[in-house]
């Protein structure tokens, strides 16, 4: 950035050292409207949206009910099945599992179905039957009968069997609560009513996991992070600030002539016609000297011309002119008080010729030069020129040169801010004036136009003054 000297009258620009770039301004400018116009798509953007109201489900209690109520379904069938594996994990329960397994229970169990036990036990009940002892000799054949089965080797070991302790622990616990609890819990867990009840409750909460997941991926995401650093940052202050009320960038083969007039506002309003003031050199056709198409170019160069003069105290007079230039105004199109003027202008430099980018008002005073050029390519004028009182018919002036930057080497950007209480003139954002009385109140409208006012000379001519685009704000 330039090193400014700020004195009264003048601000120097270091021969060592430039003000920004303009191609710099621009791209940092177009960055910028940019990174905002993604921001606020990005606020108004599904997405977002969806995240917000995702953030606000967590927070509900709705959310909070269903993950509590899925998750005491799921731990309450989860801890039945550790249950039912640890019970069978257990001593007893490998114990009595092995038992049951074993060989000798499938022997006893399938020696308890022969006949040879049935007639034992059939035996045993019909000999203690009182009605029995009434037969004597029958009651001696089936105790013969008895005592011979009681000496057989199978009922002799499946007897020994039925009073082994490891058959009575067996038969204990295989009759207990505890275990039939168990064998009914094994039951329950094959059931569909517990895969169900299971699956739907994991699935509930994988699904909401799944949306918290999303939430904080979303939240800690890059794009996330992005939003959160500029939703209420300082940088879109100036693009927040201001909003377009007047802009033009000649692009179209034909100036616009519903924005534009050709002519000083005056000679449109009372003889229909361009006039020229009584010190310019050269005329100023009604848009002969005007180009469009990529820049909005108006053109000085020598060539003959008739056109009428305004001379106190006559009026306006017939000419003749060896120069010609022109000029463009909004006089009918646009006026505004106070906001932000500014243009982007490169001056094809000649000597005799002023350049100027100035605000007008209805009367012929107050007026504001943005830009006022002339002698030397590297000395810029700003200022306001306005009325002194009543008395005092001489206009005064506020005004500011600056000195050390040729500007006929690119385009810079020309700024007027424009407030009730301050007149403030930039130059590629650089402050170079700054005013704070005598503030015009009023309604202005813009002007380009290029003259010669001083000795007239053809050195460097024809020389033409560029504008890019021009735009014009109101605050918000």
């Amino acid at each position: 950035m330039a090193n400014i000297a700020f004195g009264s009258k003048y601000f120097i620009f270091s021969k060592f050292s430039s003000i920004p770039k303009t191609s710099k301004i621009e791209q940092d400018r177009a960055t910028l409207i940019k990174e905002y116009n993604d921001l606020q798509d990005f606020k108004r953007s599904k997405e977002l949206e969806e995240f917000n109201e995702l953030g606000t489900y967590l927070e509900s209690s709705e959310y909070k009910k269903k993950v509590a109520e899925n998750e005491k379904v799921r731990s309450a069938e989860e801890a039945k099945i550790k249950k039912y594996e640890d019970q069978k994990k257990s001593k007893q329960y490998k114990k009595h599992f092995r038992f049951r397994e074993s060989a000798k229970l499938r022997d006893h169990q399938s020696f308890a179905g022969s006949k040879e036990l049935a007639e034992f036990n059939n035996l045993k009940k019909e000999i203690a039957n009182p009605a029995s002892k009434n037969n004597k000799e029958d009651q001696e054949a089936k105790q013969k009968r008895l005592n011979q089965l009681q000496k057989s080797p199978s009922i002799k070991k499946y007897l020994k069997f039925e009073k082994s302790a490891a058959y009575t622990a067996y038969t204990s616990f295989e009759n207990s609560k505890e275990f039939n609890d168990h064998q009914a819990l094994g039951k329950y867990l094959q059931s569909p009513e517990h895969k169900e009840a299971l699956k739907t409750a994991t699935s509930e909460l994988e699904a909401e996991n799944n949306k918290k997941k999303k939430f904080d991926e979303f939240k800690n995401s890059k794009k996330y992070k992005w939003y959160l650093g500029l939703k209420d940052a300082d940088k879109f202050k100036e693009i927040t600030r201001w909003q377009i009320v007047f802009e033009d960038t000649f692009s179209a083969k034909k100036l616009d002539t519903e924005k534009w007039m050709t002519r000083y506002y005056w000679g449109d309003k009372l003889i229909n016609g361009a006039y020229a003031l009584e010190t310019d050199k050269a005329f100023p056709t009604d848009g002969k000297n005007i180009e469009t198409g990529n820049t909005l170019k108006i053109t000085t160069r020598r060539e003959k011309a008739t056109g009428q003069v305004w001379k106190m105290p006559f009026g306006f007079i017939p000419q003749e002119f060896e120069y010609t230039t022109g000029l463009v105004s909004t006089a009918r199109s646009h006026r505004q008080k106070f906001g932000k003027i500014e243009a982007k202008i490169k001056v094809n430099f000649a000597k005799p010729v002023n350049y100027n980018f100035w605000m007008a008002s209805e009367k012929n005073l107050p007026h504001v030069d943005i830009l006022r050029l002339q002698d030397k390519k590297s000395k810029v004028d700003v200022g306001h020129v306005y009325n002194q009182g009543k008395g005092d018919s001489s206009p005064a002036r506020n005004a500011s040169k600056f000195t050390g930057l040729d500007v006929s080497q690119d385009f810079f950007i020309y700024t007027l801010e424009w407030s009730k209480s301050k007149l403030t003139w930039k130059i590629n954002e650089v402050v170079v004036h700054e005013q704070s009385n005598n503030i015009p109140n009023e309604e202005m409208y813009l002007v380009f136009s290029s003259g010669i006012t001083g000795k007239p000379s053809d050195a460097g001519l024809p020389a033409s003054m560029e504008i890019d685009w021009v735009r014009c704000y109101q605050e918000k």
